[in-house]
């Protein structure tokens, strides 16, 4: 059996080592472009969806969204945009960032020109639970957005709940949807973000 000296092995490891990072960071480098465009169509998506766009293929969608959204200024430098539903109407999504059970949430919601109708909705989590807070994102979930009121009769903003079946009466039907079975904390977290909305600066 043949003996190394440690200068041998300690070179060689090194040289392993060079190896492995280089190519781990060749090949970061060579996938980071279409990462960034894989990101940029998913982002894409979640806004399309929201102004109603149900059957637009991924590779589509960034194309898709430049043609009918534009960027709007916002005091905040928050995300905000307008853009052509896919009805043919004119709306306004703004951006909602929360926290879940497990991680963040976020969403784009489409607002029509009364400044108080929802035309759509569409949420994202970080790591919420497979079946219960992840279905923020099931259709069966963001449906019932469509048409519900952020302001009251008064038109004073009061967002939209989102509340368990019988709970806070006092909120009307137009003000509120059903929170999610069996996952009250992310469904909390999607009330207190669309809560925080402000509309008079978008």
């Amino acid at each position: 059996m043949k003996n190394f000296s440690n200068t041998y092995i300690f070179l060689y490891i090194s040289i392993l080592v060079i190896a492995v990072v280089s190519l781990l960071t060749f090949l970061t480098l060579g996938l980071k472009p279409r990462q960034e465009v894989n990101e940029r169509a998913d982002w894409a998506m979640q806004i399309l969806r929201a102004a109603g766009y149900k059957q637009v293929a991924v590779n589509e969608a960034a194309r898709i969204f430049d043609q009918q959204a534009t960027a709007l200024p916002t005091t905040d430098g928050s995300e905000a945009y307008s853009i052509r539903c896919a009805d043919g109407s004119q709306g306004r999504v703004v951006r909602v960032d929360g926290k879940g059970l497990w991680g963040a949430i976020w969403g784009y919601v489409v607002v029509a020109e009364d400044g108080s109708t929802i035309k759509g909705v569409s949420f994202a989590h970080k790591s919420e639970t497979p079946g219960l807070g992840a279905n923020i994102t099931d259709e069966r979930f963001t449906s019932q957005f469509v048409g519900k009121q952020l302001r009251d009769m008064a038109g004073n903003f009061t967002s939209v709940r989102v509340l368990k079946k019988g709970k806070s009466p006092e909120v009307a039907e137009a003000n509120r949807v059903d929170a999610i079975s069996g996952a009250t904390l992310t469904s909390q977290g999607v009330d207190e973000m669309l809560l925080k909305m402000n509309l008079e600066d978008k």
